[in-house]
């Protein structure tokens, strides 16, 4: 038998593969038929796009939405990492700051934020709500440098810029495999509807739709005239992501695990609210709510039917046409009426000529439907768990208790849709964080952390089962901060302090209680308040453990006060022993000042001697008494005595210490 070309091969398996897609495909569509039927009725209501004749007169859904929707997620997320147990491990802490600043690098954009608040809109509206992560890369053929046996330059594609982003996925254009949950989930899809200039920019070609599509050519959507639906499958179990168009004889691109999860798909678990039991399937809370939504409407149509009837109107008599400008007067006006009195006869009034419609009757209706409404609407928010303290309403005889337990049920019950929201939430900083660490060169991570990163963290962050161990990927609360609620929680932790150093600590300076376990009681008390302070979780962490350890520590710091005496002793001598030496020091001072002088008044007895010498040389008289001798003898002695006592006190002063030891550490 002879073998079948290469090319007839991979045509064949193409077609098989297209065949098989294209079954599981349309059995998708047809068990997800109604739900997303459904929803779309719901979409309908929600944006109050629905036709004339159901005309929406109270948007009671989306008022719902926008009240849920601030209980479970208000705020951008920030992405908290920390090591999972070895918190002290250099190592572990520097691949916990790298994932950290590249999250942050990569959120600190507002579409983030709005792409989750489209999803979350979706999942509390319709049921449904999807988001994912997308990765763009620029790639560039560069020149290795070296050229081929023909002369031709070699070339090699490099990767350049690096964007990981948020993209919101529209209930109807997502798919799932009909499971019951969503561990059984072997594929899933995105569907985008694309035109011929989109798809030849990112196929190369064009792109055959299929006949129902280019029968929905036709329709009242403009933009999708010329679009075909291309479906994005990622298979789990072959690990490989098709591009699928039904119109097409194969796949149009088969992509081998492109980002390496560890849990293969680019975004978690859809966010769905009531799942059924046997299937993963959602139901809208409007489900539950639709007849009252429907009444509440039909009683604001009366109503406003009602309030449309309420006009100044009436009817007179022909006879006085002057009735008819009696409503367009001004206030206080009075207009004359030729020969009124006679033409209203004896006893007649205004109101026997003119005619009013009785409208005590329907105000009296208004008012009841009013109640009724508000009744309803009572009704919806016990239903979905709404009271009137979320919406900032109350009553002035409603105590501060009863206000506070009305807002903890609240919590309650949006306590699940809150945690969901918050789930996916880390869930997308978890699937980020692997394609950070697997996808991006190391150029890029260095440039969006701003770190010089060590060679032993990027082993670290490369390695899939090492970065699941050690690294612990955690999400800051999404939800409107309570400042009042913060103080007071910053405060009980402040008394929990207080009270421990009064009661603990005591038990375990006397030997009650051993040291471990007093740590362990701290840590238990703060454990709470660590969400808002890293700094804080990391010291109780490294709280002492030991009785031994709490010697060793109070030990050293004996041992220090010790120094601290001594120090403060030597110092004290040293500052006796200046004092004494200052003392000295003042003395010389006025020996060598008194001295000074004393020389200075002898050379002047010397002068005035020379002076008596000279004069007695060239004939003039001399003092009668010649004090020559007796002069010379005193001055010798007293200049004697003089340079002595300076150079006394030039050594005293040499020899003078300096009066500040060194200090000890």
């Amino acid at each position: 038998m002879q073998e079948q070309p290469r090319e007839n091969q991979d045509d064949n398996q193409g077609r098989t593969l297209q065949k098989h897609w294209l079954s599981r495909i349309t059995k998708e569509e047809k068990a997800h038929r109604d739900i997303r039927a459904r929803m779309k009725k719901v979409y309908k209501v929600w944006k109050d796009d629905l036709a004339n004749e159901d005309q929406l007169y109270v948007p009671l859904w989306w008022s719902v939405v926008q009240v849920q929707h601030t209980g479970v997620y208000s705020s951008q997320p920030v992405p908290d990492v920390r090591p999972r147990n070895e918190t002290q491990n250099p190592v572990f802490k520097s691949a916990s700051r790298v994932i950290e600043r590249a999250l942050s690098y990569c959120v600190d954009d507002q579409s983030f934020d709005d792409n989750m608040h489209r999803a979350v809109d979706e999942y509390l509206a319709l049921g449904l709500g999807t988001i994912r992560v997308k990765v763009d890369s620029t790639i560039v053929n560069e020149w290795t440098g070296e050229v081929n046996l023909s002369g031709a330059r070699m070339m090699r594609e490099s990767i350049k810029d690096q964007t990981l982003s948020w993209e919101f996925v529209p209930y109807d254009r997502f798919g799932w495999e009909p499971c019951q949950n969503w561990k059984h989930c072997d594929f899933i899809y995105f569907r985008h509807p694309m035109d011929q200039a989109a798809c030849k920019q990112r196929f190369g070609r064009r792109i055959r739709g299929s006949k129902k599509e280019i029968e929905h050519r036709g329709s009242d959507e403009e933009w999708r005239k010329g679009t075909v639906d291309i479906y994005e499958i990622w298979d789990r179990k072959a690990k490989k992501v098709l591009f699928f168009a039904k119109g097409e004889p194969e796949p149009i691109e088969v992509i081998d695990d492109p980002l390496s999860l560890a849990k293969f798909y680019p975004c978690p678990r859809p966010m769905m609210t009531n799942p059924h039991s046997h299937s993963l399937e959602p139901q809208p809370d409007y489900d539950f709510i639709e007849p009252y939504d429907t009444e509440i409407n039909r009683l604001q149509e009366r109503r406003m039917s009602l309030l449309e009837q309420l006009k100044a109107v009436s009817m007179h008599d022909k006879s006085m046409p002057e009735l008819a400008e009696l409503f367009e007067m001004e206030d206080g006006e009075s207009k004359p009426v030729d020969k009124l009195l006679a033409r209203l006869g004896e006893g007649g009034t205004l109101e026997n000529l003119m005619m009013f419609p009785a409208l005590a009757e329907k105000i009296e209706v208004i008012g009841q439907i009013t109640e009724q409404i508000q009744f309803v609407k009572a009704q919806v928010d016990e239903i979905l768990g709404i009271a009137d303290i979320v919406r900032g309403v109350t009553s002035a005889a409603e105590t501060a208790t009863a206000q506070e337990i009305k807002g903890r049920w609240v919590g309650l019950r949006l306590t699940p849709k809150r945690d969901l929201v918050q789930y996916t939430v880390r869930e997308m900083f978890r699937i980020m964080s692997q394609v950070l660490a697997k996808i991006f060169t190391d150029e890029n991570l260095a440039r969006m952390t701003q770190m010089e990163i060590p060679q032993e963290t990027l082993q670290i962050l490369r390695d899939d089962l090492m970065m699941q161990f050690v690294v612990d990927v955690e999400t800051e609360s999404t939800v409107a901060k309570d400042e009042f609620r913060e103080r007071e929680t910053r405060q009980s932790m402040m008394a929990a302090v207080g009270e421990y150093a009064s009661s603990v600590l005591p038990m375990v300076q006397q030997g009650y209680l051993p040291a471990g376990v007093s740590s362990s009681i701290l840590q238990a008390a703060l454990q709470p308040y660590t969400k808002y302070s890293r700094e804080l979780d990391e010291e109780l962490n490294t709280l002492q453990q030991t009785t031994q350890q709490l010697q060793d520590l109070t030990q050293q710091g004996q041992q220090k006060d010790q120094q601290i005496q001594d120090l403060t002793g030597q110092m004290q001598q040293w500052q006796q022993v200046a004092t004494v030496m200052q003392q000295q020091a003042t003395e010389a001072k006025s020996a060598k000042e008194k001295a000074e002088a004393q020389l200075k008044k002898i050379q002047t007895l010397k002068v005035a001697a020379e002076t008596d010498k000279i004069r007695s040389e060239i004939g003039q008289p001399a003092d009668p008494v010649d004090p020559m001798d007796r002069l010379k003898a005193a001055a010798e002695i007293d200049e004697t005595q003089s340079k002595t006592a300076l150079n006394k006190a030039k050594a005293i002063e040499t020899l003078r210490p300096d009066p500040q030891p060194k200090t000890v550490n």
